[in-house]
């Protein structure tokens, strides 16, 4: 359900948002006995959907691993025991990173007071795990459980995967309000859809400038220039002072899309009192400005005035700047413009229909339709720029793809950055397209791609405009954040090591007004999802499929006599991947002889215990093999009575 807020937020703001709550020192039981103040719901709450009101049955019953946590948020809850009662003593804001902070992806935060917190972005991220079935990652929500009487809303920066991607999965284990720009919520509702969850969950749309009134945080909305459209920066004030959270952005003076930075209203902020802000750090070791949207239209312009025959441009789908130039650019010179690709189809759609994205007339142009057009008056804007497998480029140059492939004298433009991580899929992509024949321009050859990210100099005129008293650089590999702190040390007067804070996921930051620590550090572990089936895979399953990659896996067969425990035959073992092995040099005949050795020197009662016997034969063999192999493959052990 799709919400429409009222400029100034809640009318009418909760008595307990004005004067803690007496409840936050007791928290309330959960969501059984609503507190005061939800009584009477708020303007954007007044007619809850049905299936708000009574949600579905996953939401009814929590799923066995909410029911009964597991150990790592049972661990949390105790872990986090001692910090949660000092924060209700001394009236302490409290930050705490689950994603985002030493990595590309998973961006997610929690901030909490008095027993209330609201959670910025809930994203995804493409795990190095890649080669044992995982494809996504998420944050661990589990250890949210020991939050779970104190969450209160979500909010979305904006509508990049890195940072709306997990959404489904936090709401599946707590049904939260979520608040975001119009376009934002258009990708979630997207992908909430796929999951059969539209009719559970309460979607507010907020727009820049506007403030909404969340417990006692007070949520103002700045509008931020970035790679996408309607993103933003957020000023989230508190009883404690103002946290300024960047979200993803840069200070592009003339973006092709939208307005520029609000740096207007950031100043005013900034000379109210900003107590920390929370800065993006992706390019926080590139000198200068990043340069403006607009500075990539003359490589464009060169492009489609030089090439003769087919052009396909590859772009992240979410560029809506880069695909309006595109367009632009395309139709200046008399060429058409066909999509391929699902994200990409499906977000020019929605931005076209919501205005954000011009097109002008008669240039967009159906695959059926493009056939038929000749070389020198087609553009494809295809999906693909990262060598994804799946993606249309990708297809185009290995394989038919709708009827079509890359051909000799097709000119291929990579318009986008290469995510740290994708370097191997992309040069077996560009591989492929030399070998069809194809003209490769890439972001070293020309300008055919500008950063959506702030470069040093953006990170300045961030600093110097809200004046925060502290800094907590975020969003980006640890080398990042750490070089954003000694560019701002060095280049921004009155900050040091003691106001520039260095934090890692899991860390539990405080804040007062005058003092910012951390207080404990949580181990936190990632949640991988199989793309396919789009379920959880717990941890322990890639460790296993992990082992298996390394050390291969050997499955044992052993026969016991049901009534007199006794072995029958010889054990029987197959070995899959194991180095070393070799059928002809006697070893399985003695690895068998070393099972049977051991299973003499077993007591009768532990034979009988077919638990521990199993255990003592997988350990048995683990010891023959380590010693033998110097490897540890898994081992799966069988038995079999007659």
């Amino acid at each position: 359900m799709i919400c429409e807020t009222a400029q100034k937020g809640f009318e009418t703001p909760r008595k307990d948002s004005e004067t803690p709550r007496k409840d936050s020192e007791t928290p309330r039981k959960g969501f059984e006995t609503p507190r005061k103040g939800s009584e009477t719901p708020r303007k954007g709450f007044e007619t809850p959907r049905k299936g708000f009101e009574t949600p579905r049955k996953h939401f009814e019953t929590p799923r066995k691993g909410s029911e009964t946590p597991r150990k790592d948020s049972e661990t949390a809850k105790v872990a986090n025991s001692a910090v949660r009662a000092r924060i209700f003593d001394v009236q302490k804001l409290e930050i705490i990173p689950l994603g985002g902070i030493g990595e590309f992806g998973m961006n997610c935060m929690g901030l909490r007071y008095d027993g209330e917190m609201i959670i910025i972005d809930a994203g995804m991220g493409f795990p190095e795990e890649t080669p044992y079935g995982v494809d996504i990652s998420i944050p661990n929500f589990d250890f949210l459980e020991a939050y779970r009487d104190d969450l209160t809303a979500i909010i979305l920066t904006h509508g990049h995967e890195d940072h709306i991607g997990a959404l489904a999965w936090i709401l599946k284990k707590f049904n939260l309000p979520v608040y975001s720009s119009r376009f934002t919520l258009s990708l979630a509702e997207k992908r909430l859809a796929e999951f059969d969850m539209l009719d559970d969950v309460l979607l507010h749309r907020v727009k820049a400038g506007q403030t909404v009134e969340i417990g006692p945080f007070k949520v103002e909305f700045i509008h931020a220039s970035h790679s996408l459209v309607e993103c933003f920066s957020l000023a989230v004030t508190t009883p404690v002072g103002t946290i300024i959270h960047t979200g993803d952005y840069k200070i592009d003076d003339t973006p092709v899309i939208g307005k520029p930075y609000d740096l207007a209203r950031l100043k005013a902020i900034g000379d109210a009192g900003v107590l920390a802000l929370l800065c993006d750090s992706t390019n926080a070791t590139v000198p200068g400005r990043t340069p403006s949207e607009q500075a990539v239209i003359p490589a464009f312009e060169e492009i489609f005035e030089e090439t003769e025959g087919r052009l396909f441009i590859a772009t992240f789908s979410s560029s809506l700047h880069r695909l309006q130039i595109v367009f632009d650019v395309a139709h200046e010179f008399g060429r058409r413009v066909c999509v391929l690709g699902r994200s990409m189809h499906r977000n020019v759609e929605i931005a076209a229909s919501q205005g954000l994205l011009k097109i002008p007339h008669d240039t967009l142009i159906e695959l059926s339709d493009a056939r038929a057009v000749d070389d020198d008056e087609i553009c494809y804007l295809v999906t693909g720029s990262q060598g994804e497998m799946r993606a249309a480029l990708w297809n185009l140059a290995t394989q038919v793809y709708r009827g079509m492939q890359i051909e000799k004298g097709d000119t291929v433009v990579l318009s986008a950055r290469i995510i740290p991580g994708n370097e191997k899929n992309i040069s077996r992509l560009i591989g492929h397209l030399y070998k069809r024949g194809a003209n490769i321009i890439e972001e070293k050859r020309r300008l055919v791609h500008v950063s959506g990210h702030a470069s040093q100099e953006d990170i300045r005129i961030m600093v110097e405009t809200s004046r925060p008293r502290f800094v907590i650089p975020i969003h980006g590999e640890y080398r990042m954040l750490f070089r954003q702190k000694e560019f701002i040390k060095n280049h921004v007067a009155g900050y040091n090591d003691d106001n520039i804070l260095l934090v890692e996921n899991g860390d539990m930051i405080e804040l007062d007004e005058r003092s910012v620590q951390i207080v404990e550090k949580i181990d936190l572990f990632k949640t991988f999802i199989d793309e396919e089936s789009m379920e959880e895979i717990e941890y322990e399953t890639v460790r296993e499929r992990k082992k298996l990659a390394y050390g291969g896996a050997v499955s044992l067969v052993v026969t016991i006599d049901k009534r007199t425990h006794d072995l029958v035959g010889e054990p029987l073992l197959d070995f899959q991947g194991v180095a070393g092995i070799d059928p002809t040099n006697g070893f399985v005949k003695d690895a068998r002889d070393a099972i049977i050795a051991a299973i003499d020197e077993m007591k009768h009662e532990h034979i009988v215990d077919r638990v521990i016997f199993r255990e003592q034969l997988r350990l048995s063999l683990k010891k023959y093999l380590q010693a033998k192999l110097g490897t540890k493959p898994v081992i799966v052990t069988t038995i079999v009575e007659v």
